[in-house]
């Protein structure tokens, strides 16, 4: 019994005083604590992808017929620069579609873009169908590895029987290399 207390007491010495083996190992290098789950920025966001919404920074509604969201009047999305855009500018685009409720209620709706504050350029939608809207970029606009890209519409359908306000129905987003 008198063996058994002095081994414990020598193994509570040795934690507390913090002796521990000090060989030659490799040192230990801290990660952290979320784990890689292999997802990067990407310079194209589709709408029905279950990740993007780490990208869909506001003004984007939950995914529709497993294809499509409705935004707000103002959206904001982050895009990773691609190498090749950063050294000769890019091109913004936005697949899209106006519903017909939207132009029977507004009669037409004006898209406008931004990259970190600075405008590109607006453009009118006054017929419900499908559209794909673009900007050119400047290479001085990137460079930075990412991007937000604001949307703002001059118009939307208010909250009602839906409680959203409801902008046009996007399926896209993409910044791509000139």
């Amino acid at each position: 019994m008198e063996t058994k207390r002095r081994y414990i007491i020598a193994a509570l010495f040795l934690i507390l005083t913090g002796v521990s083996c000090k060989g030659k190992h490799n040192p230990v290098t801290v990660q952290n604590e979320q784990p890689d789950d292999g997802r990067r920025m990407v310079s194209t966001v589709r709408m029905n992808d279950s990740k993007a919404g780490a990208q869909l920074l506001s003004g984007f509604y939950s995914v529709e017929d497993s294809s499509w969201r409705w935004t707000a009047g103002k959206f904001s999305v982050i895009l990773r620069t691609p190498l090749a855009a950063a050294q000769r500018g890019g091109t913004l685009s936005l697949a899209f579609s106006v519903p017909d409720v939207v132009i029977r209620t507004l009669n037409n709706v004006t898209i406008t873009a931004s990259i970190n504050g600075m405008a590109l350029r607006s453009a009118e939608f006054n017929a419900a169908g499908s559209y794909v809207f673009s900007a050119d970029v400047p290479a001085s606009m990137l460079t930075t590895e990412t991007v937000k890209v604001d949307f703002a519409l001059d118009k939307s359908l208010p909250a009602g029987v839906d409680k959203r306000e409801l902008g046009i129905i996007a399926t896209s987003v993409a910044l791509s290399p000139r």
